[in-house]
């Protein structure tokens, strides 16, 4: 569906428009299978309200994902640890992929490039052109995204001249949320961004 709103500015003659454009709804069980790449912000910023939007964000992907669809999960603090590698859920709120989710916690460094790095490494290793293939980068938006780190993404949106690894931004928080990096890095990767401001 189309959307077409238009306000009038202060001086005379100015408007601003904006244009919402909202693609078909589609049920969970009519799409095709996906291969999703969580790289999730673990490091110390995202303490207190952060990470338990980020947790709640990971819930909210996991109600909606089918038998037969795969994770991988790689937290992007200094240790860029791999949690879950091609793991393959058995329906909504698959009890490995929850309970992997629940003990996730802020407390390490910010190493955006080795976190990108290890999770495009796992999105490659089950990358299937059968399938929707998503990278979902979570964060309060507390780094920097260089040449290094945008190339990357653009090189995994486009593999082989087809669709790729697209990546999704995923920023939580609050008033002090940065989206500076989520829109450099859906920029990239053909992807677009949400603002996770509250639970709900």
């Amino acid at each position: 569906g189309l959307h077409v709103e238009l306000v009038e500015g202060e001086l005379d003659g100015d408007y601003t428009m904006q244009i919402g454009v909202r693609s078909e709804t589609r049920s969970a069980q009519d799409r095709a299978p996906v291969n999703l790449t969580l790289i999730v912000d673990t490091s110390g910023s995202m303490g207190g309200q952060p990470i338990e939007l980020l947790k709640e964000s990971c819930r909210a992907i996991a109600a909606s994902l089918q038998d037969g669809d795969t994770v991988s999960m790689v937290e992007w603090d200094t240790q860029n640890a791999v949690i879950l590698a091609g793991y393959e859920v058995s329906g909504p709120n698959d009890a490995t992929l929850m309970a992997e989710i629940n003990k996730l916690q802020a407390n390490g460094g910010t190493n955006l490039n080795g976190g990108l790095v290890a999770g495009y490494d796992l999105a490659n290793q089950v990358y299937d052109a059968d399938r929707i293939n998503r990278a979902i980068l979570i964060s309060d938006g507390g780094a920097n995204a260089g040449i290094t780190e945008v190339d990357l993404i653009a090189e995994n949106a486009s593999l082989s001249g087809d669709d790729g690894v697209y990546l999704v931004g995923v920023g939580v928080g609050d008033d002090s949320y940065n989206d500076d990096l989520m829109d450099r890095v859906t920029d990239a990767g053909k992807g677009a961004a949400v603002f996770i401001g509250d639970e709900a």
